[in-house]
């Protein structure tokens, strides 16, 4: 008989635990970012990501949060509002707009990528390189299954 059916038993619960951690522990919000208004679990994810992964346009922020073009630029626009990220016409193509985080808040998302990297170091360092590099490589392919991505 097929294992399958306990494992999913297990790692369904287990994902959804992770994704309510993640966001409780991400959603520790400096004082920095909390007076500029209310920041929801988008907005924050946007915000790291653009520290993370860099300056983005509105399709490639879609794809990176898994939302559509529409919300994605609706988040971006309350964030421009709140002087939370910055918008510029690309220097190679005028038409696209680039996202990127304003001076003034990279260092309260530098706090929290502190914050919210300090348990994955913790299990990382649990881990020899290679088991490490095994266990990314695996969520990565979870994710891009879980996006309809994967080949």
């Amino acid at each position: 008989m097929s294992s399958r059916p306990r494992q999913i038993a297990r790692l369904a619960p287990l994902l959804a635990r992770l994704a309510l951690v993640w966001r409780r522990r991400s959603g520790e919000i400096p004082d920095a970012l909390k007076d500029a208004g209310r920041q929801g679990p988008r907005h924050i994810g946007l915000l790291m990501s653009l520290a993370i992964e860099g300056p983005a346009t509105v399709s490639e922020l879609a794809y990176r949060m898994d939302m559509t073009a529409a919300h994605a630029s609706l988040v971006v626009g309350e964030l421009a509002r709140a002087g939370l990220v910055e918008r510029e016409h690309d220097e190679r193509d005028r038409r696209l707009i680039v996202v990127s985080l304003s001076e003034s808040t990279k260092p309260a998302v530098a706090e929290m990528r502190r914050r919210s990297a300090a348990p994955l170091l913790a299990f990382l360092g649990e881990l020899d390189e290679a088991e490490g590099d095994k266990f990314i490589d695996q969520l990565t392919r979870l994710v891009a299954h879980m996006k309809g991505d994967a080949t």
